[in-house]
């Protein structure tokens, strides 16, 4: 046994305990009788039957296998659903929404189609730069994998017309941690808004910030967004979103989480984590803590 190979195990293992845990001493059952059941969203980046060695790819038969266990647990509800829930302040019912993020074409291909087919809404975050180009994602490029295929307009323009949402990401998945210049905000989120609603036809309210941890979602950016026209936000911290007495945050949480169903589950209950804080800069106060899923598996 390799020592991925065992770090996988004791990650299922101790996501096995962690959820059983949650399921008998009642934690699942408190949050509905409270009707305070938070509200997780899962973000995946591609799925696909080719250049499996991409660290963020899941092939088409997990993906689906993940999504119909997730299904037998959760109700999948769109980011539009997700906000009218979290603004009634208060919620029963176990639900989740499932997002996409950076230009992999391939989840047209291969995720579109089994979306479709268990009818799930979802809703895809473009970084617009590469559609309809051979570019490769700087991530990508980082870690040896080039050539995968980027969204042509076409696709696009097909998923929105089906009622996938399409979300911005960007021009160029910029790291926004690193920056302050506001003529450079304004041009990663104008642009990528602009570009994309005149592939789509449909307004794009809906911002991922790239990267998505706490140093990424800076002041400046979140100020950038709101000007922009975005209506919200979505970070890769945080976990579940809580349900607030009604108040909705600017920047929602999502978790990403890619390994065997118990396992992803488990992380959309709170496994494994750490507290987060983010200043809600509009009302001066911090938004309450959550739990965020680490995956301490690696490729």
């Amino acid at each position: 046994m390799t020592v991925s190979d065992l770090l996988d195990r004791t990650a299922d293992t101790m996501a096995a305990m962690y959820l059983a845990r949650r399921i008998v001493t009642g934690g699942i059952a408190a949050e509905r009788n409270r009707h305070r059941r938070p509200v997780p969203i899962l973000n995946l980046h591609r799925i696909a039957d080719t250049r499996l060695e991409h660290r963020d790819t899941l092939s088409s038969h997990h993906f689906r296998r993940l999504v119909e266990s997730l299904q037998r647990v959760y109700r999948f509800i769109s980011l539009a659903d997700l906000d009218r829930v979290l603004a009634t302040g208060e919620n029963r019912e176990d639900l989740m929404s499932l997002t996409f993020d950076d230009s992999y074409g391939c989840n047209y291909v291969y995720a579109v189609p089994i979306l479709r087919s268990l009818r799930v809404p979802a809703t895809f975050f473009v970084s617009s730069g590469y559609v309809d180009s051979e570019r490769t994602m700087p991530h990508d490029t980082k870690n040896g994998v080039v050539g995968l295929p980027n969204f042509t307009s076409t696709q696009l323009r097909q998923m929105a017309a089906e009622g996938f949402e399409i979300g911005s990401h960007s021009v160029s998945h910029h790291d926004f941690s690193k920056e302050s210049d506001p003529l450079v905000l304004e041009r990663e989120l104008e642009k990528s808004r602009e570009t994309l609603e005149g592939i789509c036809g449909l307004p794009v309210t809906r911002f991922a910030v790239p990267w998505g941890s706490v140093a990424h979602c800076t002041p400046a950016l979140l100020k950038a967004a709101a000007k922009a026209g975005y209506e919200r936000v979505y970070s890769h911290f945080g976990g579940r979103n809580l349900i607030d007495g009604g108040r909705v945050g600017y920047v929602l949480h999502r978790i990403c989480s890619q390994g065997e169903p118990a396992y992803v589950r488990a992380c959309l209950e709170g496994y494994r984590g750490r507290v987060s804080y983010l200043p809600d800069w509009r009302h001066g106060t911090p938004w309450a803590p959550e739990f965020h899923a680490i995956d301490i598996r690696r490729p």
